[in-house]
């Protein structure tokens, strides 16, 4: 039985801030009793009490902006405008020129910008430019405009990032970040979205176990807005019941099976398994191949595929079912899987930093997410395989 949700408002019909409860409601989609959702909620409530700027990280499809909503409406700024200032926009002009628009507009309010870190060089130098204006700052100051800023990878992995933020509010001002974790690691949740979006266009549908199972199974790459997506395409069946196979003929099943074999041809650097894609992603796939051990990020694999990183991470979920992020530590820990098997005597950090890990407890983590065991006992299974090889 699927519980239902706890105080929660809906955008639509309760706008008013003096009906929130404030402290205790929320706007989907931001639901769910999974410890990672709890203390997401608990940042929110923590958030809307200070008033420095807000960070928040996550991938592409997470609930950012929906957060930044709800920071900005369980704060004092709740009878003030919030305003989007999307990362979307395809000239820098027109960003520096919407961003001053919406600083005007935002008075007493909140300005959320959209995953900066997915913003072109160019629009990076024009935010730079603009905030060390005296006149940009003075118009901050004088709309009393707090900023909540989000972007697609956590702050701490993101040096160049890092510096770029400081360049815009200068490294002294106090800031609060959080990361968003992708809804692969809250499938808990998943149950409450399905029994909300449901009851709110007023359907009765039920799963098979399968088909509940598949749900929980697959990674979601798209995170909530793929969620929502395959539920409108579930409601378009007109079926009361949906079994696994319905699940397959909308892709997921099929999209899992691709992945297992895209790793594998990625690892072997067989060009021709992906040369038939979308040109962009074809360059971006046997730009992967070749360096996925390196420290390389969605910006750098973008300008080896003559794109920009908010199309090829489009072309990522659309074409592959996958983010980049994940299809790259899927890979990382594939790598560590061939290099136990072929020699069980290696060091766990030798292995992690063959693959292309970085740090060893999120190799670990990993590790155990995408192979179901940890590598220290995926390393000693390699090693009682060899020795019984050895005896025989």
């Amino acid at each position: 039985m699927i519980k239902e949700p706890n105080h929660l408002c809906y955008p639509s019909e309760s706008r008013d801030p003096a009906t929130l409860n404030i402290g205790k409601d929320f706007f989907y989609p931001i639901l769910g009793d999974s410890n990672p959702m709890k203390r997401i909620k608990q940042q929110i409530r923590f958030a809307s009490e200070v008033s420095f700027p807000v960070f928040i990280s996550g991938e592409s499809g997470c609930e950012k902006k929906d957060v930044a909503y709800n920071i900005h409406y369980h704060s004092q700024r709740c009878r003030e405008p919030f305003v989007c200032v999307p990362a979307n926009i395809h000239d820098a002009r027109a960003y520096r020129e919407h961003l001053c628009r919406c600083i005007d507009q935002a008075c007493g309010g909140s300005v959320y910008l959209e995953e900066v870190d997915s913003l072109e060089p160019l629009f990076k130098d024009e935010l730079i430019f603009l905030f060390t204006l005296d006149a940009f700052q003075e118009k901050l100051r004088k709309n009393r405009v707090r900023l909540i800023i989000s972007c697609t990878e956590p702050f701490y992995t993101l040096p160049t990032e890092q510096q770029f933020i400081a360049k815009i509010l200068g490294s002294s001002v106090p800031q609060f970040n959080f990361h968003l974790p992708p809804l692969r690691e809250r499938k808990q949740d998943i149950e409450q979205h399905i029994k909300f979006i449901f009851s709110r266009l007023d359907r009765q549908v039920l799963f098979s176990v399968d088909a509940m199972e598949m749900l929980k199974k697959y990674e979601w790459p798209g995170n909530i807005s793929q969620l929502q997506n395959i539920l409108l395409s579930i409601i378009a069946l007109a079926k009361t019941e949906i079994t696994a196979d319905d699940l397959d003929d909308l892709g997921i099943c099929q999209r899992m099976e691709e992945k297992e074999d895209l790793i594998e041809h990625l690892i072997h650097h067989d060009q021709a398994f992906w040369s038939n894609m979308h040109p962009a992603l074809s360059k971006a796939l046997l730009f992967l191949s070749q360096h996925f051990q390196e420290d390389i990020s969605l910006n750098q694999i973008a300008g080896a595929s003559y794109t920009s990183a908010s199309h090829l991470s489009y072309l990522f979920r659309e074409h592959l079912g996958s983010s980049f992020k994940s299809l790259l530590c899927q890979l990382r820990v594939r790598e560590a899987q061939h290099l136990m098997t072929t020699n069980p005597l290696l060091k766990i950090t030798d292995v992690c930093m063959s693959a292309g890990f970085g740090d060893l407890s999120h190799f670990e983590k990993m590790f155990k997410r995408y192979v179901g065991c940890t590598p220290r006992q995926f390393r000693q299974e390699q090693r009682q395989e060899s020795d019984y090889s050895m005896a025989c």
